[in-house]
C-alpha cells in the first residue's frame, strides 16, 4: 500500500484520492451554479423544446407584458403570477450607456415574442444585485417554467443583440404575424 507521509502522519494514497475527487466535485457544482450557460443539459433543453413546439401546434399564446420592477417591488410575486413559460430579467441602472442603449429593444421584444420581461435598475435593487450576482450592467438571465418551476436557462452579460436574438428564439414562442 503506498502511503504519503508528512511529518509523523501518513495517509493512504486511496484516501488522499478520494479528498482530492470530493474536492473537485465541491467546486465542480459551484462553478455548475454560477455558470449555467457553459453546461448544457440535454435533457432540459429537449424538454424546452417540446413545450414550445407543443404550445406553437396548439397556438396557446399567452400574454406578453413588460414590467419594471418599482422600488419595494417583489420579484418573486412576478415569477409566481406569470402565467406563460418564457421570462427574462434585465438588470441595468439609469447612468449604464449600454444599457440605455438596449433598452427600447429590449421593451419591445414583447412585440415579437411570447415572454414576459422584467426591467431591475440595480440602483434601486441592491440586493437582488447581490442576490442575483450580477458584476457587469446590463445582464440578461432567461427563465424558462419546467415541471412548474422556473429554471435559469441561459444568462448573457452585456448589450449584444445578437446573443439575446438567439436566445429569445431559443427559449421563447414566436408570435405569429
Amino acid at each position: 500500500m503506498a502511503l504519503i507521509c508528512i511529518g509523523s502522519v501518513c495517509f493512504s494514497l486511496f484516501h488522499v484520492g478520494i479528498i482530492i475527487l470530493l474536492v473537485i466535485n465541491f467546486f465542480y457544482s459551484l462553478v455548475k451554479k454560477f455558470l449555467p450557460q457553459f453546461f448544457g443539459n440535454n435533457d432540459e433543453q429537449h424538454q424546452i423544446e417540446n413545450v414550445l413546439q407543443l404550445k406553437r401546434k396548439n397556438k396557446e399564446y399567452d400574454d406578453s407584458k413588460y414590467i419594471r420592477l418599482p422600488e419595494g417591488g417583489n420579484l418573486k410575486d412576478i415569477f409566481r403570477s406569470t402565467k406563460g413559460v418564457s421570462l427574462v430579467l434585465k438588470f441595468g441602472a439609469n447612468w449604464c450607456k449600454p444599457c440605455n442603449a438596449i433598452k427600447e429593444y429590449f421593451k419591445n421584444k414583447t412585440n415579437t415574442y411570447v415572454v414576459t420581461l422584467i426591467d431591475i435598475d440595480v440602483d434601486i435593487h441592491e440586493a437582488l444585485q447581490e442576490e442575483y450576482n450580477i458584476k457587469a450592467l446590463p445582464t440578461f438571465e432567461f427563465y424558462f417554467l419546467l415541471n412548474d418551476e422556473w429554471v435559469v436557462v441561459q444568462r448573457i452579460e452585456g448589450a449584444n443583440k445578437k446573443e439575446l436574438e438567439e436566445a429569445f428564439k431559443k427559449y421563447s414562442l414566436q408570435r405569429e404575424i
